[in-house]
């Protein structure tokens, strides 16, 4: 990728006019439309502070329940129990309990920790005795999409042997009686309209029996402890697709409520929960849903969930809204109301028998430009792209006429003249085509309105982004009310609200269940020497204590990046001496060993309009007369005016991949301040000793279990992909991490660019052996035992990363080790999926088992009530979440040959599996190199992920393209990325340069 096609990184400027179409003010005298989504008052209720957190008493906090709550099911303990009794029993012949061999079964249920009960936002599900349902496949011809598929469905299930079925709208029809196989001709009609129009050709609809779901058969199954190959995974799988296509058949038929991904709903009918986010976006609150099987009971999981849409209403106030926030560059507004449909209102009122409104809705494919209709015998004229009604003119054909007449001809035609401002009250904001390029069809925005429950899925600004996340960041017990409260209502599960579901034989307990925890205890985090230091609520502080490993600094200086026009705090060189001088003293009391800087250290200062390829070649230009230094400089300590994502880009491109030079980043801002600034650089410290081969803190080994024994490397592996605005050739990314050696201090990464939205890792042989030789290089040996973390892969991927992740590891390993090694049965590899993405949620029951945000406590763990007997997996809340509501990380075993029966012939090498893992996962939560807390994820899939978020940086130009002219970059049609735009210099290669 060339410098030229990298220049894009960032957000850069917003350009200037080309359209000449104004911004809106409060002088406009328009006022909104009053149809916009506003703050109803309920966003989060902050909970004050921050700091470090958890060295007060909490004081009363408010939990879901008052403290009042049901005991967990006893016959869901007693089942869970009964199948280890069972397992246990039967010992070598355990695998006959399991009808999925292609995963390790639960070895035991965990027992360590404090026993406590939680709330789960989980609702039982109860099907009628020996219901059965039909499940069909649909076919549509000629081919339909989006919101035409639907209204297809709309009329299918109109037909009378139809009446009582669900349907996903897409795919899916689920019947309570069996039918022969169906073909119907569907004519396609608008909502409002009582018959088609003329000349309409007809959907050949096809409807096929793909199966017979016996679903209370199945819940019947999870109910014993005995395996039923009858029901295999694959169609455990088809039961909860049935089930969960029924559920959500009501939200998605109804016409007030917007569905995202199948599972998600958001009402935006009477009273919508949102916020404004300004720039014509808003915030709304809706639910997802889920059917879900647990040990013995089929459940239904709800939890809140959060989207953006577009404001409905006036389309003049959108794009005046657009313009107040972003200024006017009519290509950004060209991206931004692509696709968003709208109701025209230039043509007379049509009514259908009813007297209802048949509105008419189009979609808006692009603003109005030069080359509109250049094939046509008659092309628009259109002065300028973005151009207003005043200078566009296009061919209006005499009715009576069947072809177009030649251009300029008298008879039969002619082209539209200006519209007279009497007609359009803002003739300058741009034309819109609501056709296509070859045969475009032209509006003034004036005669639009934007259709209510459109999600945009625009990239948010940070300043909407800022506002997004207060709105969704909000007590627990406010969620959990919601869930309880609101979210039946929006999801339908109400029974009077949804008969069908009554009809189906479907009942819904719309009380949360509880489920029994455990609050594991925090490790003592060991220093240099013998000093440690006990965390309180998961955290601690770094008070008089050095590194466990501290590095030496080499040759270094500092770089002061300055906005040009836009002084910040550091206005003087003698203040930036003072930053650097208080930073070089951080790090030394940390215990590194760190030169005086190489001082005066440069300055530069960028271009004030923000002009990303020219600050790009500044930023190139100061670190290569840095490199250039006779002293060899190996850091650069870089003092940032903003929080620029471009300058950032560029300085991380520069360092890791042109020069091999660290950088250290800092806003000067927060380095000149004298409050938080001793943590502030305490911080950076921490990332400067990871970067440099340091240790910064450690556990006993006794707390590291098997990887104490100094033969166990623990790998994380993520795949970062493109984003909706990214261009078409934006690649994915792939990270693979791995520890050095015991301490688990240092995880140098291997980066590799594959397909878009590829998620297995495709490269992840030579990548994963690359790690196998960094090891034996530092330890003369290579491990006896493998422990992966996986982030990223959703649950129906588990089958296709064990099928194709684990051999290509095994592949890497067959290169590394002898035969010597493989006949003694080595390596050992487990690899467990780390989930963040799920929607489980607990709550505390009681005040004193909640921590100050009143969450549950930090090292919550559960492994029963909402699991399956049959799988290992369990969810572990490391942390302490200072507001909002505490999202657990889920750990899915998908191959286990270190801590379970790996040989059948052999016993148990742990006295509880279970435990171990668990254990383990928790106590590396708190060797998390840059923070003195413990993390939400374990390190090694959390620095997977860190080093998949620089390979972002480096390939921001097309993750993140901005173009304010409208040239060809927007395609990505010039922009291949290569292999070689994310390899790190050899300098860096080893190092946590991503920390």
């Amino acid at each position: 990728m060339s410098n030229q096609s990298r220049g894009g990184r960032g957000a850069g400027g917003r350009g200037n006019s080309d359209s000449g179409w104004p911004r809106g003010d409060s002088q406009r005298g328009r006022g909104g439309s009053g149809r916009g989504l506003g703050n109803r008052g309920d966003g989060p209720g902050g909970d004050g502070g921050g700091g470090r957190g958890g060295f007060r008493s909490p004081a009363h906090v408010e939990v879901f329940g008052g403290g009042h709550f049901p005991l967990p099911d006893p016959g869901i303990t007693k089942l869970e129990d009964d199948f280890m009794r069972q397992k246990s029993a039967l010992g070598a012949s355990v695998a006959k309990l399991s009808v999925n061999e292609d995963f390790p079964t639960r070895p035991a249920y965990g027992t360590r920790g404090k026993p406590i009960t939680l709330w789960a936002n989980y609702f039982n599900l109860e099907p009628a005795k020996n219901l059965v349902l039909y499940r069909y496949h649909v076919s549509v011809l000629p081919e339909a999409k989006g919101r035409k598929l639907k209204r297809i469905f709309d009329l299918l299930i109109q037909e009378p042997s139809l009446a009582r079925s669900a349907t996903d709208f897409k795919t899916f029809l689920i019947l309570q009686n069996k039918v022969e196989e169906i073909e119907v001709d569907v004519a396609y009609r608008s909502e409002f309209e009582d018959d088609p129009q003329p000349n309409t050709r007809p959907y050949r609809v096809k409807i096929q029996i793909t199966g017979q779901i016996e679903v209370a058969a199945l819940l019947n199954y999870f109910k014993t402890t005995e395996a039923d190959p009858n029901f295999s995974p694959l169609t455990q799988h088809q039961i909860l697709q049935t089930l969960n296509v029924l559920l959500g058949h009501c939200p998605q038929a109804n016409p007030a409520t917007s569905t995202i991904s199948g599972n998600k709903h958001f009402s935006f009918g009477v009273k919508p929960v949102g916020v404004d986010l300004g720039g014509g976006l808003a915030a709304l609150r809706g639910y997802f849903r889920s059917v879900r099987l647990g040990t013995g009971r089929m459940l239904v999981n709800i939890n809140v969930s959060h989207a953006v849409f577009f404001q409905p209403g006036s389309l003049v106030d959108l794009i005046f809204t657009f313009a107040n926030a972003y200024g006017r560059n009519s290509w950004q507004l060209e991206k931004f109301l692509k696709k968003v449909r709208v109701e025209t209102t230039h043509l007379p009122v049509k009514k259908n028998k009813a007297g209802q409104k048949i509105p008419r809705i189009k979609t808006i494919i692009a603003l109005a430009n030069t080359n509109d209709g250049s094939m046509l015998s008659h092309p628009p004229q259109v002065s300028k792209f973005a151009a207003g009604p005043k200078d566009v003119q296009f061919w209006l054909d005499s009715p009576s006429q069947k072809t177009p007449a030649t251009l300029g001809a008298k008879k039969g035609g002619a082209l539209t003249k200006p519209t007279s401002a009497g007609y359009i009250s803002v003739p300058e904001i741009p034309v819109l085509n609501i056709g296509n390029k070859e045969n475009p069809m032209y509006i003034p925005a004036e005669y639009c309105q934007v259709l209510p429950g459109q999600a945009s899925m625009k990239k948010l600004s940070p300043d909407q982004t800022a506002a997004m996340i207060r709105f969704a960041c909000r007590k627990p017990f406010l969620n959990a009310q919601s869930i309880t409260s609101d979210g039946p209502q929006v999801l339908g599960l109400l029974p009077d609200s949804n008969p069908l579901l009554t009809s189906f034989g479907i009942s819904i307990d719309l009380a949360m269940i509880t489920v029994p925890g455990r609050v594991l205890s925090s490790p003592v985090v060991k220093y240099q020497g013998t000093a440690t230091e006990n965390p309180r609520n998961g955290s601690w502080n770094m008070r008089a204590v050095k590194f466990t490993s501290s590095a030496t600094v080499p040759a270094w200086t500092y770089l002061w990046v300055k906005r040009a026009g836009r002084p910040g705090l550091v206005e003087k060189n003698k203040l930036v001496k003072t930053i650097v001088t208080r930073f070089r003293d951080k790090m030394r009391d940390c215990g590194l060993a760190v030169p005086e800087p190489i001082a005066p250290g440069p300055s530069v200062e960028l271009d004030a309009a923000g002009a990303t390829q020219t600050n790009d070649q500044l930023i190139e230009a100061i670190m290569r007369s840095i490199s250039a230094h006779p002293a060899k400089i190996g850091m650069i300590f870089v003092l940032l005016p903003d929080m620029d994502a471009a300058v950032y880009n560029g300085v991380k491109y520069v360092g890791d991949i042109l020069l091999g030079i660290h950088t250290v980043c800092s806003l000067d801002i927060k380095a000149a301040k004298e409050g938080g600034r001793d943590q502030y650089l305490t911080n950076i410290a921490l990332k400067v000793n990871c970067k440099l081969l340091g240790v910064n803190q450690s556990l006993d080994v006794s707390k590291l279990g098997i990887i104490g024994e100094g033969k166990t490397m623990v790998v994380g592996i993520d795949v970062t992909h493109p984003s909706p605005g990214s261009l078409s050739t934006a690649p994915s990314v792939a990270a693979v991490v791995a520890s050095t050696d015991k301490s688990l201090g240092q995880f140098p990464c291997e980066l590799s660019v594959q397909k878009g939205r590829e998620e297995m890792v495709t490269d992840l042989s030579a990548m994963f052996k690359s790690r196998l030789d960094l090891w034996r290089a530092r330890n003369k040996s290579l491990p006896e035992n493998i422990l992966v973390y996986r982030d990223g892969v959703s649950e129906g991927q588990y089958q296709v990363l064990k099928d194709t992740e684990i051999p290509s590891l095994r592949t890497a390993c067959d290169l590394a080790y002898t035969s010597d090694h493989r006949k003694k049965g080595f390596p050992k590899i487990s690899v467990i999926v780390v989930g963040k993405r799920h929607h489980t949620r607990f709550y505390a029951a009681r005040e004193s088992e909640a921590d100050r945000s009143a969450n549950p406590l930090n090292g919550t763990v559960v492994d029963r009530g909402v699991t399956s007997m049959w799988n290992w997996d369990f969810f572990l809340q490391a942390h302490t979440c200072l507001q909002g509501t505490v999202k657990p990380a889920h750990y899915y075993v998908v191959l286990d040959e270190i801590f379970g029966k790996g040989d059948l012939k052999k016993p148990h090498p742990f006295p509880n599996a279970a435990d171990t893992l668990e254990e383990l996962t928790h106590n590396i939560c708190y060797l998390f190199a840059r923070a003195t807390k413990a993390v939400s994820i374990c390190p090694p899939a959390y620095y997977a992920d860190l080093a998949c978020e620089r390979a972002r940086c480096y390939l921001s130009g097309v993750f993140d393209p901005v173009s304010s002219s409208g040239s060809s970059v927007t395609s990505g049609s010039q922009v291949i990325v290569k292999a070689a735009d994310v390899k790190i210099h050899q300098r860096l290669q080893n190092s946590m340069f991503y920390i």
